[in-house]
């Protein structure tokens, strides 16, 4: 892979990143397997892009916004698991067990909980804004959206994870 005129190694890059975008992708499309693919697809798109890459600084960003258009490209295929009841069993008990957290046990379910009921777009930016600690600015330069529709997004996911907690 040529970066800047010198090379890479991508393999590198897979295992620094992998577990972040697994995890930024599977809060998203919610099904291990969907992910699985996604993820799969990102990398591809990665490598055979990696050219492209001007600041080898915004490698994060770049990797988060294939992602993201991977995820969109997925969701105008087929439908998304968006609620607990079109979630198989052991999906939900999967998510909710190994969501990557700091939160307590209890509040990290009602969050993966709350994440089913989300819109794509709200699980996106609550993902991005939440577990990576991205501002605005830079979730608006990965999902293409407005600042202003960010900021409902992620006022409107909170909204539902403080219910589900208080739901608890």
């Amino acid at each position: 892979m040529l970066m800047n005129g010198r090379h890479k190694d991508f393999a590198d890059i897979v295992r620094m990143y992998q577990q972040p975008l697994y995890w930024y992708i599977r809060r998203v499309a919610i099904v291990h397997e969907d992910a699985e693919d996604i993820l799969q697809e990102t990398f591809m798109k990665a490598y055979r892009h990696i050219w492209q890459l001007r600041n080898p600084g915004s490698l994060k960003p770049w990797l988060m916004r294939i992602a993201t258009n991977e995820l969109n490209r997925h969701f105008g295929r087929r439908p998304v698991a968006s609620s607990m009841e079109e979630l198989p069993e052991q999906e939900l008990t999967s998510l909710q067990e190994s969501t990557e957290t700091d939160v307590p046990k209890a509040a990290s379910g009602a969050i993966s909980a709350a994440l089913l009921k989300m819109s794509p777009l709200q699980r996106q930016v609550f993902s991005l804004r939440y577990y990576e600690e991205m501002d605005y600015d830079e979730i608006a330069r990965i999902t293409g959206a407005s600042k202003n529709t960010l900021m409902v997004s992620h006022h409107q996911a909170r909204k539902k994870i403080e219910k589900e907690i208080e739901n608890g």
